[in-house]
């Protein structure tokens, strides 16, 4: 039976990036190897640095010997000590994750540094690498506006948008306006896309379309069995196809 992996988190460092909103933990792992860059990593609507899909992209990088700095942002609720879930919006985890890449640049200013992103955490990047210049861009299960998500829930039915209406009544408030297509469009940095093939949140063309608004775009792939959250081998050795096009 093979050795099961501990999670990224384990052999992580607990920080604090202080920004004007107040101090943001943020867990950050050093690569075995020599370092080669540090990678900011979001996660999405009520996700967290240990979750598996989050765990999956940040081993990807440890293995290529990358620093993964990974916040946990406000309002998820798998983070009880963010902030009630049902403040989050899109602005507010985008302007949360710019703060913790402010931080970053402070503190790791020689590095090369990239930007990562599962869910609306891939939003909030191609808003942050649209007025920087990261090394590379990494969008996993990406939408490209919040109407990309509202879509996707009215085609699941009523129950579907009543759910994000209970839970994120602020978010839904804004899907029909938030768009990332300009700030995509913006990217000169080297673009890639991991995505599930079976994903309802974020479907198939609208992934396609995130990837497509990119100008530099050099990777797609859409993992068959997969839904929003991709993990496992077959993404594992995605995501490394995904970083060597990156040149990471």
């Amino acid at each position: 039976m093979a050795e099961r992996r501990l999670n990224w988190t384990a052999g992580a460092q607990r920080l604090r990036a202080p920004t004007a909103s107040g101090a943001i933990p943020v867990i950050v792992a050093e690569p075995a190897a020599p370092v080669q860059g540090t990678v900011l990593l979001v996660h999405g609507r009520n996700g967290a640095p240990g979750q598996p899909q989050i765990d999956e992209i940040a081993n990807s990088y440890l293995l290529r010997g990358w620093r993964v700095v990974a916040p946990e942002l406000p309002n998820s609720a798998a983070l009880p000590e963010s902030g009630p879930a049902s403040k989050l919006t899109l602005a507010g985890h985008t302007r949360s994750a710019g703060e913790v890449w402010d931080w970053v640049v402070k503190q790791w200013p020689g590095d090369k540094r990239g930007l990562a992103g599962h869910s609306i955490g891939a939003y909030a990047i191609a808003h942050l690498a649209a007025e920087s210049d990261p090394h590379h861009v990494l969008a996993v299960s990406p939408p490209k506006s919040g109407l990309v998500l509202l879509s996707a829930r009215r085609a699941m039915g009523p129950l579907a948008v009543a759910e994000v209406e209970r839970e994120a009544p602020l978010f839904l408030a804004e899907m029909e306006t938030a768009d990332a297509t300009d700030a995509i469009g913006r990217i000169t940095a080297p673009l890639a896309v991991v995505t599930g093939a079976e994903d309802g949140l974020v479907r198939l063309n609208d992934a396609r379309a995130y990837f497509s608004a990119a100008p530099n775009g050099r990777f797609f792939a859409a993992l068959p069995g997969e839904h929003h959250c991709p993990v496992g081998e077959a993404c594992g050795s995605m995501l490394s196809a995904a970083l060597a096009a990156l040149q990471v």
